[in-house]
């Protein structure tokens, strides 16, 4: 016998069944301010991403680069300067700025902020563990994944994961403490080098300084846990409405968007 579907019968509508990969903390922003740019930027070819770039954040991807490469080469004791820019000429992509002048505003930005960098740690003797490593850490269930650009063993003997920042206004140590992003960071770091003291900076380019933190078990625990809820409700969803607003103009899913078609 066939069964009930009557139009009384309720419907069992199953989760999407997403990637079994790790989330980041760049897809739970995602879902928290769109699902449907969460769901769609899961499927959107690297290729794709370009055209969203622009230029400050080809600056930052570039600068970055070029400070990793350099650090695998031997870091700034065994790199001059010349190289270090050289590196990030190899890395810089102008053609996504908005003209001319951008792009040689923000090469010439990005040449100066290594430079500088260059001039303040090439005579410091730093004790390099792990070069742009990739940071996992299970938790309520979930894998969550994190990237850090460079990882020391301080003179304190505490281990230190960094990540550069060449935006204009990098984050407070007030932000950082409320950042989910840098929480799972320090959960991973935790979590590859158990039973040190460990520590996430945020190194500012820009300002030649930055924030060194240490979070408590009780504050690192909060971001877990918010992390956690938005991860469980990303899993058992089965519906992922848009929410059209002034973040779809940079959306990198804005071409595949039933919203704004």
């Amino acid at each position: 016998m066939m069964p009930d579907r009557s139009d009384a019968a309720p419907e069992i509508v199953e989760p999407i069944d997403l990637p079994d990969r790790p989330f980041t903390a760049r897809n739970l922003a995602d879902y928290h301010q769109c699902p449907q740019r969460f769901l769609l930027s899961w499927f959107v070819p690297r290729e794709e991403l370009r055209k969203f770039v622009g230029g400050p954040l080809a600056l930052q991807g570039a600068v970055r680069q070029a400070l990793v490469d350099c650090y695998r080469l031997g870091g700034p004791s065994e790199v001059p300067p010349e190289r270090l820019v050289a590196l990030f000429g190899e890395t810089w992509d102008g053609s996504v700025c908005s003209d001319s002048l951008e792009e040689e505003r923000l090469y010439s930005l990005g040449a100066k902020l290594l430079r500088e960098y260059h001039a303040t740690i090439a005579a410091q003797p730093q004790e390099v563990l792990e070069v742009d490593p990739r940071l996992e850490v299970e938790c309520g269930g979930h894998r969550f994944v994190a990237a850090a650009d460079l990882i020391l063993r301080e003179p304190d003997g505490g281990v230190n994961a960094l990540r550069w920042l060449s935006t204009r206004t990098p984050p407070s140590a007030a932000e950082i403490f409320d950042s989910t992003g840098w929480g799972l960071l320090f959960a991973c770091l935790r979590e590859r080098y158990p039973n040190e003291d460990v520590s996430v900076t945020m190194v500012s380019l820009r300002r030649g300084g930055g924030h060194r933190v240490r979070f408590s078990d009780d504050e690192l625990e909060a971001l877990l846990r918010r992390a956690r809820r938005v991860a469980d409700r990303i899993r058992v969803a089965t519906q992922f409405p848009a929410r059209p607003d002034s973040h779809c103009r940079l959306c990198v899913a804005r071409g595949r968007c039933p919203a704004l078609v």
